[in-house]
């Protein structure tokens, strides 16, 4: 813990010197332009030599400011930087001792040199982002310059009250420059531990998303994976269903009893209409998702081809309507046994004849679907519950599996309305 808290301090030192550098140049660039322009207008302004010979004595600075700054721009100095900046002050301390025992008390201007100590002692407090201690020390050393400079040009024992009451506002300028660098140094010390939590969120933040973004192209590269492992079991169970349906068509061609081959063709048309379920999921995007109007146009088609009557038109309005696949197969298979019952049944005598499919969607969860013909027509007691064949029993389940209704017409022709409530396809994968 000790270790730690140490670390930390080490490196709000090193965060505090450096983010302050571009301060510290341009206040001492600031203040060093300042002391030129005053040099230029004591010059102008002040006639008295004497004067402006002890003003100019305040210049001795002007090498440790260039220091400083050059310093300052150097990177490669950065971590000798504090080093470098306490020696400079030391030295600067030997100025303001030189400049004290060089001036005679006499001299005019003379009366500056404590203001001029104290401007020294409030640019170390504040163009320098050194330790509150360690700049208390260098201002130490500054007013120990000071004093010591005093006594030997006896400023001390010639005017005792004016030196005590000077030496008071140079120490007042210490004591306040280090509760503003101090203050100043906390206040950045908060700033720092505040942004460096920040960064810590932000860096665990960033970890976090970067584990949900690898996390969500595994699950899409999984289900990238499932979508072709899915469209080749579609794939397959076409294939076997096509094999099956070929075993069929040899096994009718070679049959003799032509009874036999009627019940095996229909057998091969309930087949065909489920393989093409499989065949639409193959090829489409989406594995929840059967296009109902593409399969009953592709289905019809089939059915009627397979019969090979030509005089038999198909009437086709469908509304593009997307389901699943447990409503759509058990709606083929119902269009399968219309369709085949129609084409078989309703047109004995003539050649030419008319099946109407009409798939409409009536709201968000109910389809309707109509299959109808012109043909003769269905038996006069004809009682679809009650009906023995194979396929009116098989539509009957599907109906009931469903949960829809239908409506049998037997006008000029048959017709079958089914209304049917739907699940929209889901978006899978």
């Amino acid at each position: 813990m000790n270790h730690d808290k140490q670390k930390l301090n080490k490196e709000f030192l090193h965060f505090y010197l450096v983010s302050s550098i571009p301060s510290m140049k341009w206040g001492l660039i600031t203040n060093l332009a300042l002391f030129l322009l005053f040099a230029v207008l004591s010059k102008m302004f002040i006639p008295d030599p004497k004067s402006q010979e002890f003003f100019l004595k305040f210049g001795i600075i002007i090498p440790f400011f260039i220091l400083a700054i050059v310093v300052l721009h150097i990177r490669r100095l950065r971590p000798w930087l504090p080093a470098i900046l306490v020696g400079n002050n030391v030295l600067l301390c030997g100025a303001i001792f030189w400049v004290g025992v060089s001036s005679d008390i006499h001299q005019p201007g003379y009366e500056y040199y404590f203001a001029w100590v104290i401007l020294m002692i409030i640019g170390l407090f504040t163009f320098y982002r050194l330790r509150p201690p360690t700049l208390m020390i260098l201002a130490g050393l500054q007013l120990v310059a000071y004093l010591v400079a005093s006594l030997i040009n006896q400023s001390f024992t010639l005017d005792f009250p004016g030196s005590l009451n000077k030496l008071f506002f140079i120490i007042s300028a210490l004591t306040i420059g280090f509760f503003i660098a101090y203050t100043f140094q906390i206040l950045n010390r908060k700033n720092f531990i505040h942004q460096k939590s920040l960064d810590s969120q932000y860096k665990k933040l960033m970890s976090d998303f970067k584990e949900k973004v690898i996390m969500e192209k595994e699950l899409m590269e999984a289900s990238q994976q499932k979508v072709i492992m899915m469209k080749e079991i579609h794939h397959r169970v076409k294939n076997n269903l096509a094999i099956v349906i070929s075993m069929l068509s040899l096994q009718a061609r070679n049959n003799p009893n032509p009874e036999l081959g009627k019940i095996i063709r229909d057998i091969e048309m309930r087949i065909r209409s489920m393989a093409l379920i499989h065949e639409h999921l193959y090829r489409s995007e989406n594995l929840d998702r059967i296009p109902l109007d593409q399969y009953l146009r592709s289905l019809s088609t089939i059915i009627l081809g397979t019969f090979s009557h030509p005089g038999i038109e198909l009437d086709l309005e469908l509304d593009a309507v997307n389901v699943s696949l447990e409503t759509a197969l058990p709606i083929g298979l119902i269009t399968n046994e219309l369709i085949t019952n129609a084409v078989k049944y309703a047109f004995p005598d003539v050649q030419q004849g008319n099946i109407r499919i009409d798939l409409k969607r009536r709201d968000s969860h109910l389809v309707e679907l109509l299959i109808a013909d012109n043909g003769i027509g269905l038996p006069k007691h004809f009682d679809f519950q009650k009906a023995s064949s194979l396929g009116m029993f098989i539509t009957r389940l599907l109906i009931e599996q469903l949960n829809a209704q239908i409506q049998i017409g037997n006008g000029k022709g048959a017709s079958f309305r089914i209304r049917c409530p739907i699940v929209p396809a889901h978006k899978s994968f």
